[in-house]
């Protein structure tokens, strides 16, 4: 729980514009009749999230050495902390699908289960959801996608990270590297399943995500610093969690504590809460969930949009934004607007994967107006490529093409979920 909670603060500071009230990038709420709503409200979100944390950390750590008879009093503020973490969430992600990131939904999940279950159900559901992270995980990047683009980068960035040249590494030599991570994935998910095998699947974790530091750190790709923190996070809950340190050995504990059997009806809810978030993503592949939340974690197939901003449209743009507008292709007018920096730069996350996210902020981009010109408020001309998933076996994807707003926006109501920005009025930074 403290380790749960230290990382929770850390990551929330770390990306603190994300949940706070801010005008630096689109906000696209997961309703549209959250649109019109105040956004003080983000502000006690996120007061609630780390106030619950902090109180977290002094809970636990009083109950250490308060007398024994106490200790249903501090087990009643753990819970309370946890809920009141776990709402926030919620009710923040309503106000900006860009903050499902997974590493807040996992701590979400985490505070849920160890302060409102007992002990021997809490440990062996968690273990049982990092778990199926690592099985959902490996599953998202067994297709040629990943094989061939975001793999062999990753290949690149560790042996990079290990002071390694691959410059002259043939491709198929990187593409079987990048081949072999999701089996090492999947491994790793079976094994710590399984008592027999956990110690050696424990420390194939640990030096999977040792790689990845190495992949995505400063040594690499140069990765934010959110990405290595989350890894780190991994590592110690890896240890603490499957290393034998927490003991269910007790009689009767090991037999009950996965089943709904003499559960009261508050841990019941919390328990089918588990398993849907579990069993949940195998509703992605079929389009029912969303990537992250499925976590699809550095994988590519998913449908994506792209969008482009017209050569001569750029000035048009406010300047804290022409930084990530990319220059055209050769006998092309058309700038790609790399999002994903614009969203790390700003925010320090990386940007929602979902394409009705990413069609919201496109949305917002394209109804920038101009200011201060002579012919008055025009809005750029843009182009959005929209991609489908890709294929698993070719890593082909269908690609349709809209231009302008009178095209984009009707695309917004192909999706279950809104995909309507938030009022978007970009800030400029002072100088």
């Amino acid at each position: 729980k403290i380790t749960l909670a230290c990382f929770t603060l850390i990551l929330l500071f770390t990306t603190w514009q994300l949940w706070a009230p801010q005008a630096v990038f689109p906000q696209v709420p997961l309703f549209s009749w959250i649109l019109n709503l105040p956004i003080w409200i983000d502000w006690l979100t996120l007061a609630a999230m780390s106030g619950s944390s902090f109180c977290l950390l002094g809970i636990v750590s009083a109950s250490w050495f308060s007398r024994s008879r106490d200790q249903e009093f501090w087990q009643t503020g753990q819970q309370v902390c946890g809920g009141l973490f776990f709402i926030a969430f919620l009710i923040s992600i309503v106000f900006d699908q860009h903050r499902l990131q997974p590493w807040a939904y996992q701590f979400a999940v985490g505070f849920l289960l160890l302060t409102c279950l007992k002990p021997p159900r809490a440990i062996r559901l968690f273990r049982l959801f990092v778990i199926s992270i690592y099985f959902y995980s490996a599953l998202s990047k067994c297709d040629a996608s990943f094989v061939h683009t975001l793999g062999p980068q990753l290949v690149k960035g560790l042996f990079t990270g290990m002071g390694v040249s691959t410059a002259y590494w043939s491709e198929r030599t990187i593409t079987l590297i990048a081949a072999s991570f999701p089996v090492a994935e999947f491994l790793i998910a079976v094994g710590l399943f399984f008592s027999r095998t956990r110690p050696w699947a424990l420390w194939a974790a640990v030096s999977m995500h040792v790689c990845l530091i190495l992949s995505v750190g400063p040594w690499g790709l140069n990765h934010h610093g959110g990405v290595l923190i989350w890894n780190l996070y991994f590592i110690l809950q890896d240890l603490i969690l499957f290393s034998g340190l927490l003991s269910l050995t007790r009689a009767g504990e090991a037999d009950f504590s996965l089943s709904f059997k003499n559960s009261s009806g508050s841990e019941t809810a919390i328990m089918t809460i588990a398993w849907l978030v579990m069993l949940a993503p195998l509703l992605e592949p079929i389009g029912y969930f969303d990537h992250w939340p499925a976590w699809g974690l550095y994988a590519s197939s998913h449908d994506r949009v792209t969008l482009l901003i017209d050569e001569e449209s750029k000035s048009q743009l406010p300047p804290a934004l022409q930084p990530f507008v990319e220059p055209p292709r050769p006998l092309s007018p058309w700038c790609r607007l790399r999002v994903d920096r614009w969203s790390l730069a700003e925010l320090g996350a990386p940007v929602y994967p979902q394409a009705r996210f990413q069609l919201g902020v496109a949305i917002a981009v394209s109804r920038i107006p101009e200011k201060g010109s002579e012919g008055g408020a025009h809005r750029p001309q843009v182009r959005l490529l929209f991609e489908g998933a890709a294929h698993r076996l070719t890593g082909k994807r269908k690609i349709s093409e809209y231009t302008g707003l009178t095209q984009i926006e009707p695309l917004t109501q192909q999706f279950w979920f809104n995909a309507m920005p938030r009022p978007f009025d970009l800030k400029e930074k002072a100088d």
